[in-house]
């Protein structure tokens, strides 16, 4: 592996060549450690809600029978898309993981045992309990970028681990190396460039201002690209005062991702404008397991609550839609009756 580079101051690819435009935030509060996260795509990813059980072997490539295997240590519940790749996931000792899309991503290993980028967060919250287990032991991690069958070009990540204690942490493979970031550095986390850039911008448009206002430019165009989300998600995310519940405190976060809408603009593809929009939000309390789920997509629109330590802790395995448009309430229940 090469060398890693620590910050200390502190998905899926596309199928045409329209980056897919995501928002990880997380929040320490007094009520519990909160994230927030969008998926931002060009279709419906027919998201999965899904249990992978410890002691479980999994595919190190992140595709069945393709790569070898590896035994998972902890539970794990997680939405999982196009047919099972995990997207994002959290595991029974409360550490999460978020897969964003990251054109820039360099993975040069190969060989035996090498963990490729459709499998790696999966790994990690497979196989360790807190940011500083993983800090620990990344450097013993051979990766390997891989194609995948489905896909005409190979996708790029990076990643955000969020464990319940509050500590966070942005993992991105770059061409000289793995550079971290943890801690304030890498609570708001957004896509390519380096999420060293994004810090630099969000760094010099602050500094222009004494306190928030309604009339402050903090360095926005108006648009949704992934340079003006991590301005708008700082910008407010540091705005945020002490919630007066779990609930509340959700809430208030979900409000500083930004969503892209519907039709929005993206890249020119054959003469025509592609667009992408946020299909889905997912909010939680890594230390309750609340989860607040937001789809919309074609003719679903819902927002539906579970728990996610209670559907683990009932031993069922879950595979279980999340796009359907009937979906209402607190579902915990109704998750847990449809598994085996």
């Amino acid at each position: 592996m090469n060398k890693i580079l620590i910050a200390t101051a502190i998905a899926a690819a596309s199928i045409t060549t329209a980056s897919q435009a995501c928002t990880s935030i997380a929040w320490n509060t007094d009520f519990g450690t909160l994230t927030t996260r969008t998926n931002d795509w060009v279709e419906s990813t027919s998201p999965v809600l899904g249990t992978i059980k410890a002691g479980s072997k999994r595919y190190r490539h992140g595709v069945e029978g393709n790569g070898e295997t590896f035994t998972t240590k902890y539970d794990i519940i997680a939405v999982q898309a196009y047919g099972g790749l995990v997207h994002d996931g959290v595991n029974s000792e409360g550490m999460q993981v978020n897969g964003l899309y990251y054109s820039p991503m360099t993975m040069d290993g190969k060989g035996k045992n090498s963990i490729s980028q459709f499998a790696f967060g999966e790994y990690l919250i497979s196989q360790f309990a807190t940011i500083e287990e993983v800090v620990n032991n990344l450097e013993t991690i051979k990766t390997e970028m891989v194609s995948h069958p489905t896909l005409p070009k190979a996708p790029t990540f990076h990643w955000s681990l969020t464990d319940k204690t509050g500590d966070r942490l942005v993992i991105e493979h770059d061409k000289d190396g793995i550079t971290l970031y943890r801690g304030k550095e890498a609570a708001v986390m957004t896509n390519q460039p380096s999420q060293q850039v994004h810090l630099n911008a969000w760094k010099k448009a602050s500094s222009k201002f004494s306190q928030p206002s309604a009339n402050v430019n903090y360095g926005s165009t108006g648009n949704n690209n992934s340079r003006d989300r991590f301005l708008y998600s700082s910008y407010y995310s540091e705005q945020l005062k002490q919630p007066s519940s779990s609930f509340n405190g959700m809430m208030k976060l979900a409000g500083t991702a930004f969503r892209v809408p519907h039709d929005a603009a993206n890249t020119i593809e054959n003469g025509v404008i592609t667009g992408y929009a946020t299909e889905w939000q997912l909010t939680q309390n890594l230390t309750t397991g609340k989860a607040i789920w937001q789809y919309t997509w074609n003719e679903a629109w819902t927002q539906v609550q579970f728990n996610f330590y209670d559907i683990l802790n009932s031993g069922k395995q879950i595979n279980f839609n999340l796009d359907n448009p009937a979906l209402a309430g607190d579902i915990t229940a109704q998750i847990i009756a449809t598994g085996q």
